[in-house]
Formats: C-alpha cells, structure tokens, sequence
C-alpha cells in the first residue's frame, strides 16, 4: 500500500536510506536518524510529497517529490527519489511508486521532474527509462564516497506541454 509518510514513520524511512549508505553505492547522502526525518518531513513544502511504501510487515520503501531548486525559475522542475528496503529491492515496489510520484508531481502542476542517479547504477538507470526519463548527462566526478570519486547521471522526464506555455530553445 501507498501512502503520505507521517512522523511516525520517521525510523522506517530512516533505517532505509542507511542502507544505502552503507552499501555506498546508490547515495552520497550521510546516514540519517529519526531526527533528521522528522525535520526533513516537517519542512515539506505545499508542493511537495512523500509517500511510503507500507506492507502488512510495516515500512519498506519510500519516495519523494521535491522542489529542484528554490529560485523562481525553477518552479516548474522539481527531482524524484526512491528508496527501497535493500532485501526487496527487484520485487515490484517501486513501480507503483514512481508512478504515483509522478501522478502527484503532474498534479502539482511541474512540468520537468528530475532524478539524479550514480552512473553506475545500471538497473535505477533502466528503471527510470521505463518510466520516459531520458539520460541528460553525467557530471563526473561530482562527489566522493569512501575513497572513490562518483558521477552522477542527470536523467529527465518532461510532461506534456501545457497550454500557454511555449517551450523556448535559447
């Protein structure tokens, strides 16, 4: 089941992004606790969201839809993330996921929706190509985890034109 987090699912949501962490190879985010959780989920903006993935075991998965950037600009481009309870990784939660991420960020008006994904993370490449993001590019180099420089590739997916809004090429 799909639902908006709450508070108290700060821990589930937590326990979930440090293993990725640990397994250092997906994040470049340091390990989160509760705490950090609940800030992040009572900082949410009206535009954005997080939803857990929730079986009858308790909270397995979790993704958000978040602004890209705060300045005005950008206000029609916001960036997914999912995360995965590492054991159930391949299993069919994330498809559902994504794609009520990306219900509620067309419902929120975004036209461009963002994921930043480790190059070398082949099947979340893949995953999100079957969801009509396209690759963009690769910023190499762009951070460090352990003692290894990682790039990140920049993968988009752009809704369809709204009325009124001509996309302009410079």
């Amino acid at each position: 089941m799909l639902r908006d987090a709450t508070i108290a699912d700060a821990e589930a949501i937590a326990r979930i992004q440090r293993q990725s962490v640990e397994a250092m190879d997906s994040t470049m985010a340091a390990p989160a606790t509760r705490e950090d959780i609940v800030e992040q989920l009572r900082a949410m903006g009206p535009r954005e969201v997080w939803l857990v993935v929730e079986v009858p075991e308790g909270v397995v998965g979790w993704g958000v839809v978040k602004k890209y950037s705060p300045r005005p600009g950008y206000d029609l481009c916001c960036e997914t993330s999912i995360f995965l309870d590492r054991s159930l990784v391949g299993r069919g939660l994330g498809r559902p996921l994504q794609q009520e991420l990306l219900k509620r960020a067309e419902a929120l008006g975004y036209h461009h929706v963002v994921a930043k994904i480790w190059a070398a993370n082949a099947g979340s490449i893949r995953f999100h190509e079957r969801f009509g993001y396209e690759m963009v590019g690769v910023q190499r180099e762009i951070g460090r985890v352990g003692d290894k420089w990682r790039d990140v590739a920049i993968m988009q997916k752009i809704f369809t034109e709204k009325p009124g809004l001509a996309p302009v090429r410079d």
